[in-house]
């Protein structure tokens, strides 16, 4: 069978039950179409849960005492999430290659059918969710300890540059969105960031969220840190932050302000591919209903931890920070070609 990935496999879980998103349906879609590995596992899953189509739920309306603590006691469940999954799996597994190599005889006996039916019940109902809800909030909550990391780098540096952003030199007009160009023109936002880590404020990890599911991307030694004018690629960074049209007036907030977020949604096609990086501009992207109101992808499409400029952060399950202002769009434009500017001092547009 063609190897899943332990992301693949939980994307294809939570398309079977009905609570994937609309980019986890997409992909679970394809790999059914493309994926032999994905179509048996599908299968393998669909057998092994299609007996509870047979059952009467009016008579077997609740699960046995004795059948729940049967089935937890053989998953020899305990507090730690990494061997209560490889319980799971191992159960999944075994029971469903049961299923598929035995049907005919399997069923004969309904008390065993209702046993094993139940117990993959109560798994896939309860302990799936429950064990992706605490992955996805110890994403967010670690994606916050980055931010706040970053926060204190941009302060550190600001108190080092009389009270500057970090900014390279860069002009309204420019690009915006080529990260990891190596011309020597500014056409990146992220080469803002990119002086932290260059000037030792901080480590090139913290711009990655756990959530952006960027892992095992190659280190980056000091030497070619030095030698990069920015951010290898988008892999190498997962926020978006504050556009800088003019360096001499970036300078520190007043009062909060946003700074900083998980990625723009609106532009995260077009900034990952590395095709674009040869075109003076992509597009246009031309927001409409779905773009209007689609929040970040790294955790989920659930919302967006945002680093305030006072060091705070916060996650928002909506893109506004008032009741005008949209942080992923330049106010009244629709249609954009990575060149926009803010429309004034407290329009906050955050890219790329």
């Amino acid at each position: 069978m063609d190897t899943l990935t332990k992301q693949q496999r939980d994307i294809l879980l939570d398309y079977y039950f009905e609570c994937a998103d609309q980019q986890e349906t997409d992909i679970a879609k394809e790999l059914l179409e493309t994926h032999k590995g994905a179509i048996e596992f599908f299968n393998k899953l669909h057998h092994s849960l299609s007996a509870l189509d047979h059952l009467d739920h009016e008579i077997h309306a609740s699960c046995p005492d004795h059948l729940i603590a049967k089935t937890f006691d053989r998953l020899n469940f305990n507090n730690t999430e990494t061997a209560a999954g490889v319980q799971l799996e191992k159960l999944l597994k075994a029971e469903s290659e049961k299923i598929v190599t035995k049907r005919p005889s399997f069923w004969n006996h309904f008390v065993e059918s209702v046993a094993i039916a139940a117990g993959v019940f109560i798994i896939a109902s309860i302990f799936i969710p429950v064990t992706r809800q605490m992955r996805a909030q110890a994403n967010k909550t670690a994606c916050q300890a980055n931010l706040a990391q970053v926060a204190q780098g941009i302060t550190q540096y600001a108190g080092e540059h009389n009270g500057s952003l970090p900014a390279v030199a860069t002009k309204a007009g420019n690009p915006w969105w080529k990260v990891g160009s190596t011309g020597q023109e500014n056409q990146s936002n992220t080469r803002h960031l990119w002086l932290l880590v260059q000037q030792d404020y901080l480590r090139p990890q913290v711009f990655l969220c756990p959530g952006a599911c960027n892992r095992n991307l190659p280190p980056l030694e000091k030497a070619r840190i030095l030698m990069l004018p920015d951010f290898p690629d988008r892999r190498y960074i997962s926020y978006s932050f504050k556009l800088i049209c003019d360096p001499n007036k970036a300078q520190m907030p007043e009062t909060a302000a946003p700074l900083m977020s998980d990625t723009n949604p609106i532009f995260e096609t077009c900034v990952k591919n590395p095709a674009y990086l040869s075109k003076p501009e992509f597009g246009p992207v031309k927001l409409d209903q779905q773009l209007s109101q689609i929040n970040s992808s790294s955790h989920r499409g659930k919302g967006q931890n945002i680093m305030m400029s006072d060091g705070t952060v916060k996650f928002i399950t909506q893109r506004f920070i008032d009741t005008n202002d949209d942080i992923f769009t330049v106010q009244n434009l629709d249609t954009y070609r990575g060149i926009e500017t803010p429309n004034s001092e407290t329009d906050v547009f955050l890219v790329p």
